[in-house]
């Protein structure tokens, strides 16, 4: 813009500081707080969903569930191995699985059939396998919709019985879970095995996902649970100093190495915790730059009403009158950018939302508390060159060519 004058033009005092397109000014300016405020609405939604997601019920109790992979050598003895963990009181419980919750489960089998009523049909719905001990259910909590666990007072649950969850009922085409007690289901090979129990349906994976059908198995030979959980209650220093100690005498060879359920299921949104602060440093960025640009255009509408200040505090204008006057332009332009960005940022924030089977309803709270902030950054931007303006001697500003 200073390049652009004529230095004859400017050498005889004629170039004039409103050669800018202020109409360009003031556009700018909507447009950077147009994506300020989509940003900040991003940033709210993003972490509302986490939030929802990391709170949300999951059907079973991941608290203070530590999980490990066991190793071969252990495979043998494992019944002693279980057994003197559980001599330590703040371990109340040992089970182990093919998979482990927050992971990935298998895929469905084929040659499939089911009883429906008295007759064998082939079965339609695509249920994911998961094979278990029979403390695998008790140490997650799971309650039952009907019928019963695996037990060890029935030895034929190793051969003959599934559990399900109640999607699988539902896709199955049994009325109920107490419709499936006793039915029988052929399914991945086995045979003769009917259904003894129904669990409440529960997130095994992210919540990205629905509640797929699930169905439960306790193999006879259980060299493939390579998935143990342990389930403390009370001293945790105690009980992992203790599982650890155990762990060392029956697998020496291999590190004691273990995590927290909970904590599984927190990396499953990794990126979304990224993407929120993300959000947020951007946000925060945007609504600094177009501060910026409004008060280069506060201070250049200041300028140029000079005489106009002076005159009006002449005839007994407040300080608070002119900031007002000076403000409300700009208020305005800042308003102007909340109609722009609020639907853009619901369409966003939808189709993010799209991702996630479970989600949060976007609250129309959530756009009031962007625009207000966004107006209340404006606002203060404006009034500091507004009250300096507003304070200065009007003799001096009468006195301005």
């Amino acid at each position: 813009f200073m390049s652009s004058f004529r230095p004859v033009t400017a050498l005889k005092g004629l170039a004039s500081a409103d050669t800018g397109n202020i109409s360009m000014r003031k556009i700018l300016v909507v447009m950077q707080f147009s994506v300020s405020v989509a940003l900040l609405v991003g940033t709210v939604v993003i972490y509302r969903q986490l939030n929802f997601l990391q709170n949300k019920s999951l059907g079973l109790d991941k608290e203070r569930v530590v999980t490990l992979i066991q190793n071969n050598p252990l495979i043998p003895r494992w019944e002693t191995f279980r057994d003197e963990l559980l001599t330590n009181p703040s371990i109340l419980n040992v089970g182990r699985s093919s998979r482990l919750p927050a992971g990935r489960l298998l895929d469905e089998l084929d040659g499939k059939s089911v009883q429906l009523g008295d007759t064998m049909v082939p079965l339609i719905a695509s249920l994911k396998m998961l094979a278990i001990d029979i403390d695998f259910v008790p140490t997650y909590q799971i309650p039952l919709a009907a019928g019963r666990y695996f037990s060890r007072d029935f030895p034929t649950d190793t051969t003959q019985a599934w559990l399900l969850n109640e999607a699988a009922v539902r896709d199955i085409g049994w009325k109920s879970a107490e419709d499936a007690i006793g039915k029988r289901l052929i399914y991945g090979g086995r045979e003769d095995c009917y259904v003894v129990g129904v669990l409440r349906d529960f997130h095994f994976e992210s919540l990205h996902q629905e509640i797929v059908p699930m169905i439960f198995f306790v193999p006879r030979q259980q060299n493939n649970l390579f998935s143990i959980s342990v389930k403390i209650g009370g001293d945790t220093p105690a009980a992992l100093a203790h599982l650890k100690q155990t762990w060392e005498k029956f697998n020496p060879d291999f590190p004691f190495d273990y995590t927290f359920l909970d904590e599984n299921y927190g990396r499953l949104y990794e990126a979304e915790m990224r993407q929120g602060r993300l959000y947020m440093v951007f946000a925060g960025l945007a609504i600094l730059i177009a501060c910026l640009g409004l008060f280069g255009l506060a201070t250049f509408a200041a300028h140029q009403r000079t005489k106009e200040i002076g005159v009006s505090k002449v005839l007994g204008a407040s300080v608070a009158g002119i900031t007002g006057l000076l403000a409300k332009d700009f208020l305005k332009l800042v308003v102007i950018a909340i109609i722009i960005a609020t639907p853009v940022a619901w369409w966003a924030m939808n189709q993010w939302l799209q991702d996630f089977a479970y989600r949060i309803d976007i609250q129309w709270w959530i756009f009031a508390l962007a625009g207000i902030l966004a107006i209340a950054v404006a606002f203060l931007t404006v009034s500091f060159q507004s009250v300096k303006a507003a304070l200065a001697n009007p003799v001096q500003s009468l006195k301005s060519e």
